[in-house]
Protein backbone atom coordinates (compact mmCIF):
# COMPACT_ATOMS: atom_id res chain seq x y z
CA UNK A 1 0.00 0.00 0.00
CA UNK A 2 2.59 2.72 -0.95
CA UNK A 3 0.22 4.57 -3.32
CA UNK A 4 -0.59 7.91 -0.81
CA UNK A 5 2.17 10.32 -0.67
CA UNK A 6 1.87 14.12 0.46
CA UNK A 7 4.82 15.86 -0.15
CA UNK A 8 5.20 20.02 1.23
CA UNK A 9 7.95 21.77 -0.28
CA UNK A 10 10.78 23.15 2.26
CA UNK A 11 10.12 26.70 3.79
CA UNK A 12 12.21 29.11 2.26
CA UNK A 13 13.42 32.15 3.03
CA UNK A 14 14.29 35.34 0.71
CA UNK A 15 15.36 38.93 1.40
CA UNK A 16 13.90 40.99 -1.30
CA UNK A 17 16.69 43.41 -1.90
CA UNK A 18 16.40 47.38 -2.93
CA UNK A 19 13.71 49.87 -1.47
CA UNK A 20 10.24 48.09 -1.55
CA UNK A 21 8.54 50.17 0.12
CA UNK A 22 6.24 48.76 2.83
CA UNK A 23 6.15 51.43 5.68
CA UNK A 24 8.31 54.04 5.96
CA UNK A 25 12.28 52.99 4.52
CA UNK A 26 11.85 50.03 6.12
CA UNK A 27 13.56 47.05 4.43
CA UNK A 28 10.61 44.52 3.27
CA UNK A 29 11.68 40.23 3.60
CA UNK A 30 9.44 37.79 2.08
CA UNK A 31 8.74 34.36 3.75
CA UNK A 32 7.38 32.08 1.66
CA UNK A 33 5.21 29.14 3.35
CA UNK A 34 5.74 25.91 1.95
CA UNK A 35 3.88 25.23 -0.81
CA UNK A 36 2.63 28.55 -1.18
CA UNK A 37 3.47 30.25 -4.60
CA UNK A 38 3.62 33.85 -5.26
CA UNK A 39 0.34 34.37 -7.44
CA UNK A 40 -1.44 37.58 -6.51
CA UNK A 41 -5.35 37.61 -6.90
CA UNK A 42 -8.04 39.80 -5.36
CA UNK A 43 -11.25 39.84 -4.04
CA UNK A 44 -14.10 42.34 -3.30
CA UNK A 45 -14.40 42.34 0.81
CA UNK A 46 -18.16 42.80 1.76
CA UNK A 47 -18.37 45.21 4.78
CA UNK A 48 -19.09 43.96 8.17
CA UNK A 49 -21.91 45.71 9.54
CA UNK A 50 -21.01 46.93 12.94
CA UNK A 51 -23.95 45.89 14.76
CA UNK A 52 -24.41 42.87 13.17
CA UNK A 53 -25.59 39.52 15.92
CA UNK A 54 -22.35 37.28 14.10
CA UNK A 55 -20.01 39.76 15.48
CA UNK A 56 -20.92 40.78 18.80
CA UNK A 57 -17.85 39.16 20.75
CA UNK A 58 -19.22 38.43 24.36
CA UNK A 59 -21.57 35.86 22.94
CA UNK A 60 -18.92 33.23 21.02
CA UNK A 61 -16.70 31.35 21.79
CA UNK A 62 -13.69 33.45 20.20
CA UNK A 63 -14.20 35.55 23.13
CA UNK A 64 -12.02 33.06 25.05
CA UNK A 65 -8.70 34.15 22.68
CA UNK A 66 -6.60 36.44 24.97
CA UNK A 67 -8.14 35.89 28.26
CA UNK A 68 -6.69 34.07 30.92
CA UNK A 69 -8.09 30.51 31.71
CA UNK A 70 -9.70 30.66 34.59
CA UNK A 71 -13.74 31.89 32.97
CA UNK A 72 -12.39 28.86 30.52
CA UNK A 73 -11.90 26.38 32.92
CA UNK A 74 -15.30 27.30 35.18
CA UNK A 75 -17.11 26.74 31.57
CA UNK A 76 -15.02 23.41 30.35
CA UNK A 77 -13.22 22.19 33.42
CA UNK A 78 -9.81 21.07 33.56
CA UNK A 79 -8.41 19.07 30.58
CA UNK A 80 -8.13 15.49 30.18
CA UNK A 81 -3.93 16.31 29.21
CA UNK A 82 -1.75 18.58 28.70
CA UNK A 83 0.80 18.59 25.37
CA UNK A 84 3.88 20.60 24.75
CA UNK A 85 4.02 22.11 21.37
CA UNK A 86 7.13 23.49 19.56
CA UNK A 87 5.69 27.31 19.60
CA UNK A 88 6.03 28.58 23.30
CA UNK A 89 2.06 27.70 24.48
CA UNK A 90 0.93 24.74 26.00
CA UNK A 91 -2.07 22.55 24.11
CA UNK A 92 -4.82 21.47 26.94
CA UNK A 93 -6.44 18.62 25.43
CA UNK A 94 -10.30 17.81 26.26
CA UNK A 95 -10.54 15.00 24.38
CA UNK A 96 -14.06 13.78 24.33
CA UNK A 97 -15.56 12.85 21.01
CA UNK A 98 -18.59 14.55 21.15
CA UNK A 99 -16.76 17.87 22.33
CA UNK A 100 -12.90 17.48 21.08
CA UNK A 101 -10.59 20.68 21.37
CA UNK A 102 -7.29 21.77 22.00
CA UNK A 103 -6.66 25.42 23.56
CA UNK A 104 -3.28 26.81 23.55
CA UNK A 105 -2.48 28.22 26.76
CA UNK A 106 0.82 30.60 27.03
CA UNK A 107 1.38 31.87 30.62
CA UNK A 108 -1.87 31.26 31.50
CA UNK A 109 -3.40 33.13 28.90
CA UNK A 110 -5.65 31.27 25.80
CA UNK A 111 -3.64 32.24 22.51
CA UNK A 112 -5.27 29.67 20.25
CA UNK A 113 -8.44 27.13 19.76
CA UNK A 114 -8.47 24.63 17.80
CA UNK A 115 -11.89 22.11 17.00
CA UNK A 116 -13.18 19.52 14.52
CA UNK A 117 -15.96 19.01 16.85
CA UNK A 118 -19.89 19.78 15.60
CA UNK A 119 -20.89 19.87 18.74
CA UNK A 120 -18.73 22.93 20.38
CA UNK A 121 -20.51 25.96 19.87
CA UNK A 122 -18.62 28.38 16.98
CA UNK A 123 -21.37 30.71 16.21
CA UNK A 124 -21.69 32.55 13.82
CA UNK A 125 -19.93 29.38 12.42
CA UNK A 126 -20.68 25.70 12.60
CA UNK A 127 -18.58 22.52 11.24
CA UNK A 128 -20.37 21.06 9.03
CA UNK A 129 -21.69 24.17 7.29
CA UNK A 130 -21.60 24.85 3.56
CA UNK A 131 -18.90 26.94 2.42
CA UNK A 132 -21.67 28.82 0.31
CA UNK A 133 -23.57 29.71 3.75
CA UNK A 134 -20.05 30.73 5.30
CA UNK A 135 -20.00 33.60 2.43
CA UNK A 136 -23.18 34.50 3.18
CA UNK A 137 -21.76 35.46 6.91
CA UNK A 138 -18.33 36.30 6.82
CA UNK A 139 -16.10 37.62 4.17
CA UNK A 140 -13.23 35.02 3.73
CA UNK A 141 -10.18 37.47 3.05
CA UNK A 142 -7.20 36.68 0.68
CA UNK A 143 -4.74 39.10 2.65
CA UNK A 144 -4.47 40.06 6.48
CA UNK A 145 -2.30 42.60 7.25
CA UNK A 146 -1.17 43.99 10.94
CA UNK A 147 1.80 45.62 12.85
CA UNK A 148 4.73 44.89 10.26
CA UNK A 149 3.43 41.62 8.63
CA UNK A 150 1.48 40.97 5.50
CA UNK A 151 -0.17 37.34 4.40
CA UNK A 152 -1.24 36.48 1.48
CA UNK A 153 -3.31 33.51 0.74
CA UNK A 154 -2.87 31.70 -2.81
CA UNK A 155 -5.20 29.89 -4.33
CA UNK A 156 -5.11 26.94 -3.32
CA UNK A 157 -5.01 28.35 0.82
CA UNK A 158 -8.18 30.16 -0.48
CA UNK A 159 -10.02 26.69 -0.76
CA UNK A 160 -8.67 24.49 2.01
CA UNK A 161 -7.60 26.95 4.74
CA UNK A 162 -9.40 30.89 3.80
CA UNK A 163 -8.63 32.75 6.93
CA UNK A 164 -11.59 35.82 8.68
CA UNK A 165 -10.50 38.34 10.73
CA UNK A 166 -12.97 38.43 14.47
CA UNK A 167 -11.47 41.38 15.80
CA UNK A 168 -8.47 43.95 15.21
CA UNK A 169 -6.29 40.99 17.24
CA UNK A 170 -8.73 37.85 16.82
CA UNK A 171 -8.66 35.68 13.64
CA UNK A 172 -10.05 31.92 12.63
CA UNK A 173 -8.46 30.02 9.98
CA UNK A 174 -11.06 27.24 8.56
CA UNK A 175 -10.12 24.28 7.21
CA UNK A 176 -12.78 23.26 4.32
CA UNK A 177 -13.10 19.84 3.33
CA UNK A 178 -13.35 20.02 -0.35
CA UNK A 179 -14.45 17.23 -1.32
CA UNK A 180 -17.78 17.65 0.55
CA UNK A 181 -17.21 21.62 0.62
CA UNK A 182 -18.16 21.65 4.07
CA UNK A 183 -16.37 23.15 7.40
CA UNK A 184 -14.33 20.26 8.76
CA UNK A 185 -12.25 22.43 11.33
CA UNK A 186 -11.74 25.75 12.46
CA UNK A 187 -8.64 27.40 14.13
CA UNK A 188 -8.26 30.81 16.18
CA UNK A 189 -5.82 32.60 16.80
CA UNK A 190 -4.05 36.04 18.11
CA UNK A 191 -1.75 38.10 16.53
CA UNK A 192 1.74 36.51 17.81
CA UNK A 193 0.52 32.70 17.17
CA UNK A 194 -0.48 33.87 13.39
CA UNK A 195 3.24 35.32 13.12
CA UNK A 196 4.67 31.95 14.56
CA UNK A 197 2.55 29.69 12.79
CA UNK A 198 3.16 31.62 9.20
CA UNK A 199 0.56 29.69 7.56
CA UNK A 200 0.97 31.29 4.78
CA UNK A 201 3.75 33.77 2.48
CA UNK A 202 4.45 36.33 4.51
CA UNK A 203 5.47 39.68 3.83
CA UNK A 204 7.34 41.54 6.66
CA UNK A 205 9.35 44.16 7.14
CA UNK A 206 11.86 44.32 10.77
CA UNK A 207 12.51 40.88 12.85
CA UNK A 208 10.05 38.02 13.27
CA UNK A 209 9.29 36.44 16.20
CA UNK A 210 10.73 32.97 16.67
CA UNK A 211 9.28 29.87 17.91
CA UNK A 212 11.79 28.70 21.40
CA UNK A 213 14.31 26.00 20.25
CA UNK A 214 14.14 22.84 22.07
CA UNK A 215 15.96 20.52 23.95
CA UNK A 216 15.98 17.13 23.22
CA UNK A 217 13.52 16.28 26.24
CA UNK A 218 11.19 18.68 25.04
CA UNK A 219 11.24 18.19 21.37
CA UNK A 220 10.81 14.18 22.29
CA UNK A 221 7.68 15.53 24.45
CA UNK A 222 5.99 17.73 21.71
CA UNK A 223 6.14 14.98 18.97
CA UNK A 224 4.37 12.50 21.72
CA UNK A 225 2.04 15.53 21.90
CA UNK A 226 1.63 15.61 18.35
CA UNK A 227 1.03 12.10 17.57
CA UNK A 228 -1.90 11.62 20.03
CA UNK A 229 -3.80 14.69 18.75
CA UNK A 230 -3.32 12.87 15.34
CA UNK A 231 -4.42 10.16 16.38
CA UNK A 232 -7.74 11.64 18.35
CA UNK A 233 -8.63 14.49 15.17
CA UNK A 234 -8.45 11.42 12.94
CA UNK A 235 -10.95 9.52 15.33
CA UNK A 236 -13.35 12.72 15.18
CA UNK A 237 -13.36 13.02 11.74
CA UNK A 238 -13.82 9.34 11.31
CA UNK A 239 -16.72 9.53 13.69
CA UNK A 240 -17.89 12.51 11.65
CA UNK A 241 -17.80 10.39 8.57
CA UNK A 242 -19.85 7.38 10.17
CA UNK A 243 -16.48 4.88 10.23
CA UNK A 244 -15.56 3.15 13.45
CA UNK A 245 -12.56 4.47 15.65
CA UNK A 246 -8.94 3.16 15.60
CA UNK A 247 -7.41 1.42 18.35
CA UNK A 248 -3.76 2.38 19.57
CA UNK A 249 -1.33 0.06 17.91
CA UNK A 250 2.19 0.42 19.94
CA UNK A 251 4.43 -1.93 17.18
CA UNK A 252 2.78 0.51 14.23
CA UNK A 253 3.05 3.40 16.06
CA UNK A 254 7.09 2.29 16.46
CA UNK A 255 7.70 1.42 12.87
CA UNK A 256 6.07 5.35 11.65
CA UNK A 257 8.28 6.75 14.49
CA UNK A 258 11.47 4.98 13.06
CA UNK A 259 10.45 6.06 9.50
CA UNK A 260 9.93 9.69 10.15
CA UNK A 261 12.93 9.78 11.99
CA UNK A 262 14.60 8.00 8.56
CA UNK A 263 13.42 10.41 6.32
CA UNK A 264 14.46 13.11 8.26
CA UNK A 265 18.30 11.30 8.86
CA UNK A 266 18.52 10.52 5.57
CA UNK A 267 16.96 13.23 3.86
CA UNK A 268 14.30 11.85 1.46
CA UNK A 269 10.04 11.62 1.67
CA UNK A 270 9.22 8.39 0.17
CA UNK A 271 7.14 5.38 1.44
CA UNK A 272 10.28 3.76 0.32
CA UNK A 273 13.85 3.89 2.12
CA UNK A 274 16.70 4.73 -0.23
CA UNK A 275 17.78 0.71 -0.33
CA UNK A 276 14.12 -0.19 -1.28
CA UNK A 277 12.35 -1.64 1.73
CA UNK A 278 8.64 -0.07 2.30
CA UNK A 279 5.84 -0.28 4.86
CA UNK A 280 5.67 -4.33 4.25
CA UNK A 281 9.57 -4.34 5.80
CA UNK A 282 9.03 -1.63 8.17
CA UNK A 283 6.14 -3.53 9.74
CA UNK A 284 7.46 -7.03 9.52
CA UNK A 285 10.88 -5.51 11.60
CA UNK A 286 8.43 -4.08 14.22
CA UNK A 287 7.18 -7.04 14.43
CA UNK A 288 3.34 -5.82 14.05
CA UNK A 289 0.95 -8.66 12.95
CA UNK A 290 -2.29 -7.11 10.56
CA UNK A 291 -4.29 -8.47 7.44
CA UNK A 292 -4.11 -5.43 5.38
CA UNK A 293 -2.32 -2.19 6.06
CA UNK A 294 -1.85 1.49 4.67
CA UNK A 295 0.24 4.60 5.32
CA UNK A 296 0.28 8.19 5.20
CA UNK A 297 3.19 10.39 5.46
CA UNK A 298 3.82 14.77 5.14
CA UNK A 299 6.47 17.17 6.09
CA UNK A 300 6.68 20.61 6.91
CA UNK A 301 2.91 21.22 8.36
CA UNK A 302 2.65 23.36 11.35
CA UNK A 303 1.32 20.55 13.64
CA UNK A 304 -1.11 18.20 14.16
CA UNK A 305 -3.98 19.71 13.23
CA UNK A 306 -2.88 21.42 9.87
CA UNK A 307 -1.69 17.88 8.73
CA UNK A 308 -4.41 16.21 9.03
CA UNK A 309 -6.76 18.59 7.38
CA UNK A 310 -3.98 18.37 4.91
CA UNK A 311 -4.33 14.47 4.77
CA UNK A 312 -8.30 14.93 4.59
CA UNK A 313 -7.74 17.35 1.27
CA UNK A 314 -5.83 14.77 -0.31
CA UNK A 315 -7.84 11.97 -2.37
CA UNK A 316 -5.05 8.97 -1.66
CA UNK A 317 -4.59 10.22 1.85
CA UNK A 318 -8.65 10.09 2.48
CA UNK A 319 -9.22 7.01 1.39
CA UNK A 320 -6.86 5.76 4.32
CA UNK A 321 -7.95 7.73 6.77
CA UNK A 322 -11.65 7.20 6.16
CA UNK A 323 -10.75 3.12 4.81
CA UNK A 324 -13.88 1.16 6.66
CA UNK A 325 -11.52 -2.07 7.17
CA UNK A 326 -9.00 -0.29 9.09
CA UNK A 327 -9.12 -1.21 12.98
CA UNK A 328 -5.76 0.50 14.38
CA UNK A 329 -3.16 2.93 14.18
CA UNK A 330 0.00 4.34 14.84
CA UNK A 331 1.39 7.65 14.49
CA UNK A 332 5.01 8.71 14.30
CA UNK A 333 6.63 12.07 14.20
CA UNK A 334 9.72 13.26 14.20
CA UNK A 335 11.12 16.74 13.61
CA UNK A 336 8.44 17.94 10.68
CA UNK A 337 8.10 14.34 9.18
CA UNK A 338 4.82 12.55 9.89
CA UNK A 339 4.10 9.05 9.29
CA UNK A 340 0.26 7.40 9.87
CA UNK A 341 0.17 3.64 9.99
CA UNK A 342 -3.06 1.92 9.39
CA UNK A 343 -3.74 -1.54 9.85
CA UNK A 344 -6.97 -3.94 10.15
CA UNK A 345 -6.40 -6.78 12.68
CA UNK A 346 -8.74 -9.72 14.19
CA UNK A 347 -10.35 -8.41 16.80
Amino acid sequence: MYKILLIKIVVIMVLLSGCLPFESESELHNYDSPTKSMKHSERQEKAQPENNLHWEKDQFIWNYINEETDQWIQSYGEPSRKDQSAYGYEWWIYDKQEQYVQIAVKENQIVSIYTPSKQLNIQPLQIGQKRAEIEEQVTLLKEIEFDHLKFQLNDEDFQKRPIIRLSEGVFAQLYMDTFTDELSGIRLINKEVFELLRPYELYYYGELNEPPVASEDERLAIEKGIENQIWDITNVIRNVHGKQELAWDELSHQAAKAHSQDMHEQNYFSHFRPNGDGLKERLAEANANYLSAGENIAANYVDGPDVVHGWLNSEGHRDALLHDTYTHIGVGVYAKYYTQNFLQKLE
